[in-house]
């Protein structure tokens, strides 16, 4: 990454940081524009520029929760077997070093019908870029049925996880209920439907 890539990164984490922090003073719909650009010292333009609605500043952390999830099952699926591969980029897409960010943003999520959305928008592109991180490893197309199933699954343990968390208030541990999901399926608790006579 160049110094300008580097630069760039900096000042969208820093609008995220002020805009968060802007959202849980004053409210997600008070909060405008402009006073985000001023809390993060840019221009109004420099902001539309790298943020072109608020929303999509609310969504920054999701988009990278997507980038993780893909980029933690191929780390992992070099020295583990796939299904262990799935549960350790569960596990450290899970990890959550700021809780009470993390509970704002969906609040934010759960009020916002243009947030949700688009959060629906981002979660599609986190089963297909999974699925062909996982088709490359097992050999087979990325929109093969069980690559497919594979990914929406391991996309549904993990936003399973995170529902009971925040839920919860954060209180219940959420790789505690990852790993009870995952114990489920292992162990052929769950009842999955099947057409008549199979």
């Amino acid at each position: 990454m160049g110094l300008r890539e580097i630069k760039a990164q900096r000042n969208r984490e820093r609008i995220v940081s002020e805009a968060l922090h802007l959202f849980a003073r004053d409210g997600y719909e008070e909060t405008t524009m402009e006073s985000i650009a001023k809390a993060a010292e840019i221009s109004p333009s420099t902001l539309y520029r790298t943020f072109p609605s608020k929303d999509l500043i609310v969504l920054e952390r999701v988009t990278v929760f997507t980038q993780q999830f893909a980029e933690a099952f191929q780390r992992h699926a070099e020295n583990h077997p796939l299904d262990e591969a799935l549960g350790e980029a569960i596990f450290a897409v899970l990890e959550d070093k700021n809780p009470q960010e993390t509970l704002l943003v969906r609040s934010i999520i759960d009020q916002s019908p243009i947030a949700r959305a688009r959060l629906w928008d981002y979660m599609a592109e986190q089963h297909r870029q999974l699925a062909r991180v996982i088709a490359q490893k097992a050999h087979a197309k990325a929109d093969d049925l069980h690559v497919v199933l594979t990914a929406q699954l391991a996309v549904l343990v993990f936003g399973m996880a995170a529902d009971r968390w925040r839920d919860s208030g954060g209180a219940l541990p959420s790789r505690a209920t990852a790993t009870a999901l995952m114990r489920l399926l292992r162990d052929g608790a769950v009842i999955f439907p099947r057409p008549a006579g199979a």
